[in-house]
């Protein structure tokens, strides 16, 4: 392939993954993490303890969308693609919060924010993984997904000020009315026939929600592959992968990310390093981790970004561990500045895991679980502000996430698919493998064909390097055998 076509389809490529609906669904995300920052800046900084029930309301919310979400796709058999409309919802939410802040009521506020933000959250990763084609660039989109909501978070947090909520309010406001502009348009380019959003890239995937095979169960699925020599049918693993794996990615994500241990040592180490309270430090940081993690996925696995990052995230800590002084905590600023942007490069590892090895019919429902689990580890860590010790709060952390990471590295090596398009990934993860045919041998050691070209068989002789490596060799003139002459061996 010459430049210019190399130039063209990667061009191609570029306008197909970055059309108005998928860029749009990214900027929700943004939208959805910049208000999950003005509820961190303000339980961290200005409350230090969650004294409402904001992230309750928020997962139940989520659990119910997507239980409903799940039982339509039931009744209807197929993906009808109503993520926007979920979103328009969850705009709303957000738009009617953003005018509680106006009248600085920021409790009542607060509500609407989480539930806007907890439906955006769904819908919008949803929408970014059945978008994806069958390159296997799906980790990669979904990381460029987890790294533009990381983006919002840090933003959020940067602008709060619970002392001018109605500068925050207009804020969030114009955000909330440019974005729901933005999705009344492309529901109007979609209905004039402009472009079409409800459907996927990976055309397997599509042909199968067209025909409603695509929430079929495990023996239907079976069925088709009975009788052919081509394919070997395994074992079932899909809800051992799910169940044990997610599980363990969604804990590893979470546990250092919203520490108050962790994050109020690096308040105290940045302020000691660079004479400066740079509030903002942890989260702007893990946002750029994410952004790392984006462009490591688009070149390499996700199994070898795991396995790196999660050993340097181990050795990290536990150099934290051991430099750790009260008195001097800017010898630990260095230390926790890898450890945040490594907590970024892991933490898309649990949404690629949640909606890429799920089962299709549940994959809002495992993603709805695992926000939900976040948001209880989240809830949970308000426990360490009334420890008494530090070193106490910091050590119990630390060896958790040791645990966590050691044991979420070696599950990803052994049990994460290879991705590629979403019902291969599916049928192998349904024990449906696809036996590996002899490839047409091209190496110069076994055709020879710069040799042996246009020259009769009895001209020939067989060389044996090895037992795999033969040699049909043109003999030097003399030493032609006849037909009958058997062929020399060495």
């Amino acid at each position: 392939m010459n430049l210019p076509s190399k130039v063209h389809s990667v061009r191609t490529r570029l306008v197909a993954m970055f059309s108005l609906p998928d860029l749009l669904a990214l900027a929700c995300l943004w939208a959805s993490g910049f208000s999950l920052g003005y509820y961190s800046k303000s339980a961290y900084v200005y409350d230090n303890l969650w004294p409402h029930w904001y992230a309750l309301v928020g997962g139940a919310v989520t659990l119910a969308l997507a239980l409903g979400w799940t039982l339509r796709k039931h009744k209807r058999q197929k993906y009808s693609y109503d993520h926007y409309y979920v979103i328009f919802y969850g705009l709303l939410c957000s738009l009617m919060g953003s005018c509680f802040m106006l009248t600085k009521q920021l409790a009542v506020s607060y509500y609407f924010h989480f539930v806007g933000l907890s439906v955006v959250y769904l819908a919008g990763f949803s929408y970014v993984s059945l978008r994806c084609d069958a390159s296997g660039l799906r980790p990669a989109r979904i990381a460029l997904a987890n790294a533009l909501h990381a983006c919002g978070l840090a933003s959020g947090f940067v602008v709060f000020n619970e002392m001018e909520p109605q500068r925050c309010g207009l804020i969030t406001l114009g955000i909330d009315l440019l974005l729901v502009s933005v999705v009344c348009l492309n529901e109007l380019l979609q209905h004039l026939g402009c472009h079409n959003y409800k459907e996927s890239r990976d055309l397997v995937f599509n042909l199968l929600n067209e025909e409603r095979m695509v929430f079929l169960p495990r023996q239907a699925v079976l069925a088709q592959f009975v009788g052919r020599t081509d394919y070997r049918l395994l074992a079932d693993r899909q809800w051992l992968v799910l169940v044990l794996g997610g599980f363990l990615v969604v804990l590893q994500r979470s546990c250092l990310l919203f520490s108050p241990a962790y994050l109020q040592l690096m308040w105290s180490a940045t302020t000691g390093y660079v004479q400066r309270t740079q509030l903002f430090a942890p989260f702007v940081l893990y946002a750029g981790g994410c952004g790392l993690g984006a462009l490591l996925l688009m070149r390499y696995t996700p199994k070898l970004v795991y396995l790196l990052f999660g050993v340097i995230q181990v050795t990290l800590i536990v150099a934290l561990l051991c430099i750790y002084s009260e008195e001097q905590s800017e010898h630990c600023f260095l230390f926790l500045c890898l450890i945040y942007a490594t907590v970024g490069v892991l933490s898309s590892q649990a949404l690629h895991w949640l909606l890429e090895c799920s089962p299709f019919l549940y994959a809002e429902l495992a993603l709805a679980t695992g926000f939900v689990l976040q948001l209880g580890i989240l809830e949970g860590h308000k426990y360490e502000a009334n420890v008494d010790d530090t070193w106490t709060a910091l050590l119990a952390v630390s060896v958790v996430s040791l645990v966590l990471t050691s044991l979420a590295v070696p599950v990803v090596q052994w049990l994460q698919p290879y991705s590629a398009s979403l019902v291969d990934v599916r049928n192998r993860l349904l024990g449906i493998r696809r036996l590996s045919s002899a490839a047409e041998q091209t190496q110069f050691w076994q055709t020879n064909h710069f040799l042996a070209h246009n020259k009769p068989p009895h001209e020939l002789q067989s060389v044996r390097l090895s037992k795999s490596r033969i040699f049909q060799q043109y003999p030097i003139s003399g030493l032609i055998d006849t037909p009958d002459s058997p062929k020399q061996k060495f």
